[in-house]
């Protein structure tokens, strides 16, 4: 036995330990757990069932209290009291009208009280035959009630006896026409004095009663009995006003007994309703005992439950020593093979969790490094492609172009000449790439012969101001940074036609150069501004496709170029109103940001 122990593993042992060590008190507490239970199993089950008779009790003698009531309430109230009275002493024939009024005062006090009840049915029986009652009698004449056994007993009982009729067949119908077969009734004398005024009867339709009853357990027998054990009344209707078979065999209050039907034990319980009546539950005590047995068996599952929870969370246990850090080494590898997208996800208070937390982290920005460098690099590509899009071979232009001009020129037209001269410098001014960066002075001339070009389709419509300071001239700006502003001006301000373009020029105080380019042109609405704006600082592709001018790139064009030249130390501002022109400003550093 040591031997075979001893070869065992660690986990093994663990494992051994684990088993013995609940399986054992397990079965220890499911014997003894058997052995004492079997002694307080009958206390409990009584006790169950007790508190179970007890719910219907109340609902029942509630029931009964509330009947008792309208009967106490017609004997001790005075105006009530006062009205019976009254229609017990008139003539039904000589006075109709007197009692049709006296029934109508009672009828206004007794709906009001009986309308808060269960339908409970109100019958006063007077000495001069005549009768009030709460339902109709339609169907059913209440004079009737005379004729009772129980009628002429009740009329002989004092103002405070009441005699607890029990179940009769149902001489009331239900709104629907559907009679339930019986009704619980109680009646009692109304007398003033030894004088009898009227016998007032209660009944309680008995379909309140059966849907309890009914809805108790399939085996268990509930009814109620009168103190000579005869059934007032009973889910089995046919069993109403026979005597109890187990009567002699009833338990004392509070008590409970065993009895033996057909070769199986029964518990018998009985709850007093009143002095009169009782309820009495018989339900077989395997039944009640069940859920007991079932205690134990859940006891007995629980401890099966533990055992194995115990050796899941063991292996657990294990395992989550080894598993992140086996889940590190895998994150290192898919990374290295270029899956930088990776996460280890390992979270945790110790110290495996905190480095799979600061590692997670650490990828993040190498990502986000990575994922910005491309982005940048994407978007100086595209610009460098928009302003290579119309580049041609510089030498064949230049060369065929200086041919046109002298030709033109030794026919004396000097006009047009200077034409292709200025044409001939704008375009030498896009195709030369190799210094990305001019002075502003070498910008504006660029644009003085670029707005001379246009003025030959406009016919000099097109005025340029130029206020530049002194200190601003050999500033030095992005190349073509301000010949998209002015085409897009022409195009869109003026649609095609004419107007003024002024260019203000200065340096601010921090040594930054500010360029204030103002149309006046149609503006633009509102709306089409803020569009504009959330265009400019959007992402993606430009959704302001470039014009065909010389330049081949936009406003959006410009403002991703001084992004990338001078990150956040550039400004790019457009204001305009419908009518009154557009203005953009333009801020650039003479420091560009180093890449």
């Amino acid at each position: 036995m040591r031997t075979w122990i001893q070869a065992l593993s660690l986990r093994g042992k663990l494992m051994a330990g684990i088993v013995v060590c609940l399986l054992l008190p397990s079965v220890v507490s499911f014997f003894v757990s058997n052995w004492f239970t079997q002694g307080v199993m009958k206390e409990q089950v009584t006790r169950n069932s007790q508190e179970s008779l007890k719910i219907v009790d109340q609902y029942v003698a509630n029931q009964l209290d509330r009947m008792l009531y309208i009967l106490n309430l017609l004997q001790f109230d005075p105006d009530l009291h006062s009205f019976v009275a009254e229609l017990g002493r008139m003539d039904p024939v000589r006075q109709p009208y007197e009692i049709v009024q006296t029934k109508l005062k009672l009828n206004k006090r007794l709906d009001a009280i009986l309308a808060s009840f269960d339908p409970l049915y109100l019958t006063i029986l007077l000495p001069n035959g005549d009768y009030w009652a709460n339902y109709s009698s339609f169907d059913f004449d209440p004079k009737q009630l005379f004729g009772k056994l129980w009628y002429q007993a009740t009329s002989e009982l004092t103002h405070y006896q009441t005699r607890w009729v029990g179940g009769e067949p149902n001489y009331v119908p239900n709104p629907d026409g559907v009679r339930h077969p019986y009704v619980l009734t109680i009646a009692k004398p109304i007398r003033s004095g030894d004088q009898l005024r009227a016998v007032a009867i209660v009944s309680l339709d008995a379909a309140a009663l059966q849907k309890l009853f009914t809805s108790s357990k399939k085996e268990e027998t509930l009814l109620i009995t009168d103190r000579e054990g005869r059934i007032v009344f009973d889910k089995e209707m046919e069993r109403i006003g026979t005597l109890f078979s187990f009567r002699d065999q009833l338990p004392s209050e509070g008590q409970a007994s065993l009895i033996e039907v057909e070769r199986e034990a029964n518990l018998l319980i009985a709850e007093a309703l009143n002095p009169h009546w009782q309820l009495v539950s018989m339900s077989p005590y395997k039944q009640a005992s069940k859920p007991i047995q079932a205690i134990r068996r859940i006891d007995f599952l629980i401890q099966t439950l533990c055992l194995i929870m115990f050796a899941g969370v063991l292996l657990y246990l294990t395992g989550a020593l080894t598993t992140p850090i086996r889940r590190l080494a895998q994150t290192v590898v898919r990374i290295e093979s270029g899956h930088l997208g990776e996460r280890s996800g390992i979270r945790g208070r110790d110290e495996v969790g905190r480095l799979g937390v600061v590692f997670d982290r650490m990828l993040d920005r190498i990502e986000t490094m990575v994922q910005s460098i491309i982005r940048e690099q994407e978007h100086k590509r595209k610009a460098e492609l928009a302003m290579l899009q119309a580049q041609i071979n510089p030498h064949f232009l230049f060369n065929i172009l200086n041919s046109i001009r002298m030709r033109i020129l030794l026919r004396g037209d000097a006009e047009n000449a200077d034409l292709i001269s200025s044409l001939s410098s704008l375009l030498r001014m896009t195709i030369n790439r190799n210094n990305e960066f001019i002075s502003l002075h070498e910008e504006i001339e660029m644009i003085q012969q670029y707005v001379r070009l246009i003025n030959v389709r406009l016919g000099d419509r097109l005025q340029l101001k130029l206020t530049v300071a002194s200190d601003a001239v050999l500033a030095e700006v992005p190349r073509f940074v301000l010949q998209p502003i002015i085409e897009n001006a022409y195009l869109h301000g003026f649609a095609r036609k004419g107007g003024t373009i002024t260019i203000h020029a200065h340096l601010l105080a921090d040594g930054r150069l500010n360029i204030v380019i103002a149309d006046s042109g149609v503006g633009i609405s509102k709306e089409r501004l803020e569009k504009l704006r959330a265009d400019l600082q959007g992402e993606g592709e430009a959704k302001e496709r470039a014009s065909a001018g010389l330049s081949g790139i936009g406003l959006r064009n410009v403002y991703e170029r001084l992004r990338l030249i001078y990150k956040e130390h550039c400004a790019f501002a457009m204001d305009s109103e419908l009518g009154q022109g557009t203005t953009i400003t333009l801020i650039i550093p003479q420091q560009r940001e180093e890449e």
